[in-house]
């Protein structure tokens, strides 16, 4: 079923995305993915290395036909400029497209891998090249060391970034999106339900509630929900269609769950 979900301007991209999008590495389906897109999400993630490669075969093949309506993202985990150029190759190859929106970084979480891609013959040359020659409209960096991630924004280089953030983990409050709003870069979460681990077994918050309460900080333009569960999905798009944001003090109320949940070691 398709659901008329709220929509917002990605940072300096441009873009205009949907608050719930598709992350890649869990569905093992096609089927699964054009499942998911027909509760009208237009935002897809994936990445060359997730499972091995077969995932961004299959997001090909879900988004044939419907490539034009949808904002593609892919990630390379090649530090070296020759490398992530080749990554980039298979990538399009395989999404059966010709570009793709946004080009991430992979899991850039150590300062020296930062300063790597950084430097000369570096990651980052094969990025800025591509996107120079039409293959990818924007660039970004994705991380799960906030610090790293953080700092890499500070560049102001790249056009988006996306981390791990949700009501047990705040950190990006103070680590990634001062410098995100700075430099006006598009930011897309995972983890929101921290991998389902955050969910309760009474309902109770909502799942919905999780990507809301991500969603009502301003530097937020989209949450990911990975496909481990397709009707999931489809309940948390419905949910996000009838509301995508917390008072602030249903955020409170989110961030004490959280906590007691963190602190339990739950995470």
């Amino acid at each position: 079923m398709r659901y008329d979900l709220p929509k917002i301007v990605h940072g300096r991209t441009g873009l205009l995305v949907t608050r719930l999008g598709i992350g890649g590495a869990y569905c093992k389906t096609a089927e699964g993915y054009r499942a998911a897109l027909d509760c009208g999400v237009n935002y897809v993630d994936t990445a060359r290395v997730y499972q091995d490669g077969k995932d961004e075969e299959l997001v090909g093949q879900a988004i044939a036909g419907r490539r034009h309506e949808l904002i593609l993202a892919t990630k390379a985990m090649k530090r070296d400029a020759a490398g992530a150029r080749q990554e980039l190759e298979t990538s399009l190859k395989l999404l059966g497209t010709d570009y793709v929106d946004i080009w991430h970084l992979h899991y850039l979480n150590s300062q020296v891998e930062r300063e790597q891609v950084m430097a000369p013959g570096g990651a980052l040359e094969a990025m800025l090249k591509a996107r120079e020659q039409g293959l990818v409209r924007f660039i970004g960096i994705t991380g799960h060391n906030w610090v790293e991630v953080g700092q890499a924004a500070a560049t102001g280089i790249f056009d988006t970034v996306l981390c791990w953030y949700n009501c047990a983990m705040n950190e990006p409050e103070t680590l990634v999106f001062p410098n995100t709003l700075e430099h006006n870069m598009g930011v897309a979460i995972m983890n929101a339900g921290r991998n389902d681990k955050l969910f309760s077994s009474t309902g109770q918050p909502a799942e919905a509630d999780f990507y809301r309460y991500v969603l009502s900080h301003p530097a937020v333009h989209v949450a990911l929900l990975g496909l481990r569960n397709v009707e999931r999905f489809e309940r948390i798009a419905q949910g996000l269609a009838e509301r995508a944001t917390l008072t602030a003090e249903e955020r409170v109320e989110m961030e004490t769950y959280g906590s007691k949940m963190r602190a339990m070691g739950k995470l």
